[in-house]
């Protein structure tokens, strides 16, 4: 009896369906997600159930571009917000998403610093965490992979509302 060998590659078997499917797009979401499960892991020792709101800024904060699609949108549909912003032959300049702006931050670092509430620690942690992933992705795109972003935020939403 032959055998016949089947050539292997990395990726396994299931590539093709994952290079054309929209489980790809999905998987932006996951080094937040994961990032936030490998940090909630780490703190859960010290802090119990009370890590998981590392979630809350970590993984949620990214609900502000839901938001400003349905300001400008008018549209509820979730699914069809996530398909514009995972579109990134769509060029959209100067969006708000109010969580990543430097007021919002450095407010809620501020009343965290201030407070000294553990729960607000924790949620900052997750918050910083997201915000270091954001900053290494751009970096990735605008240094390693010479990439101009077609789609930007405001850094500021005092200015934002200046241009607006």
């Amino acid at each position: 009896m032959v055998f016949e060998t089947i050539p292997m590659t990395v990726m396994g078997p299931w590539h093709k369906f994952y290079k054309f499917s929209s489980l790809k797009k999905v998987m932006y979401l996951r080094y937040h997600l994961l990032s936030c499960i490998i940090l909630a892991i780490v703190l859960f020792p010290f802090f119990n159930y009370y890590s998981l709101l590392v979630f809350i800024l970590g993984f949620f904060i990214d609900f502000d571009h839901y938001l400003y699609d349905i300001i400008t949108t008018r549209r509820l549909s979730l699914s069809v917000s996530y398909r514009m912003h995972m579109n990134k032959e769509r060029e959209i300049k100067d969006q708000l998403h109010i969580f990543h702006t430097v007021e919002f931050i450095v407010a809620f670092l501020l009343l965290t610093i201030i407070s000294n509430n553990i729960y607000l620690i924790i949620i900052s942690t997750g918050l910083v965490l997201h915000l270091i992933l954001d900053y290494i992705y751009e970096i990735y795109l605008i240094m390693i992979k010479k990439e101009k972003l077609k789609q930007t935020r405001a850094s500021f939403f005092i200015l934002w509302m200046l241009r607006h």
